[in-house]
């Protein structure tokens, strides 16, 4: 039987086993679902977790370089191997760069991904958004991890005290109607891989997709679908919003379902 997590670092040609690092600092990290060996859009993923890298280099100095022509394909092939172990469990794979003594390295982790979410509720939390590098993903992971386990949902809404930003662990979409999307525009966004394939997706259903702020309003108000995603649980619709006053009940996409699977279907294209 397969023994997760299992623990690895990158030698600049392959990935070869480590023990369990003893830091729990991440200066940038990345994560997605592998789901029958395949890991749809790796690449992408690996470009976030390079801008990441180059955008805390300015903070830290020099950190070290990434091939992706060398990377992307090794890291997909090593996947698939740890996979094969234990071929009936869809994993959750996460690269960091991480303090070695007076130097960085880059871990890879491997776990078992947790069950598809395919309803997700919102807490709207009185506090504004309490990151210190919401851009780079990394750095708040734990702090994130602490707020969302103290609350009664699943996911922390991240605001500026009117608008919304996104959620701890994902992005949120708004339809102002059956064939009007919005991704929530705001500064301090991390780049959501998801949003962006949702957006395609979209446009290719002949939906027109727009980018603008959302209040908090509007998200709670009930009346328009919301989305929660991110590329561990694919497209999650909000089916309650809550906070201190209570909860309110949103809107259900007639078409989510639909959405879901066209999701899904990538990872066996």
């Amino acid at each position: 039987m397969t023994v997760y997590p299992q623990y690895f670092t990158w030698t600049n040609q392959r990935f070869v086993p480590i023990d369990a690092p003893d830091t729990a600092e991440l200066l940038v990290a990345d994560s997605w679902r592998v789901q029958h060996g395949n890991s749809w859009g790796l690449s992408e993923h690996v470009q976030r977790f390079i801008t990441g890298m180059t955008a805390q280099t300015a903070r830290v100095g020099q950190l070290p370089k990434i091939d992706p022509t060398v990377f992307t394909p090794a890291l997909a092939q090593h996947l698939r191997e740890v996979w094969r172990q234990y071929a009936a469990t869809d994993l959750f794979p996460r690269i960091s760069l991480e303090p070695d003594h007076a130097d960085w390295r880059i871990i890879l982790v491997v776990r078992p991904a947790p069950n598809v979410r395919t309803a997700t509720r919102l807490w709207i939390p009185h506090y504004i958004d309490p990151r210190t590098r919401p851009t780079v993903k990394g750095p708040d992971i734990s702090l994130l991890r602490t707020l969302v386990s103290e609350i009664p949902a699943d996911d922390v809404v991240l605001h500026d005290g009117t608008n919304v930003v996104e959620a701890t662990t994902g992005a949120l979409l708004v339809w102002d109607s059956p064939d009007q999307l919005v991704l929530c525009q705001a500064p301090g966004q991390l780049a959501s891989i998801s949003a962006r394939r949702i957006a395609a997706y979209a446009k290719s259903q002949g939906i027109t997709v727009t980018r603008r702020p959302v209040t908090i309003g509007q998200i709670a108000s009930g009346e328009y679908p919301v989305w929660f995603s991110n590329t561990l649980h694919g497209i999650s619709p909000v089916t309650t919003v809550v906070n201190d006053a209570g909860a309110k009940p949103i809107a259900a996409h007639p078409s989510v379902a639909q959405w879901q699977a066209a999701w899904w279907a990538q990872f066996r294209s």
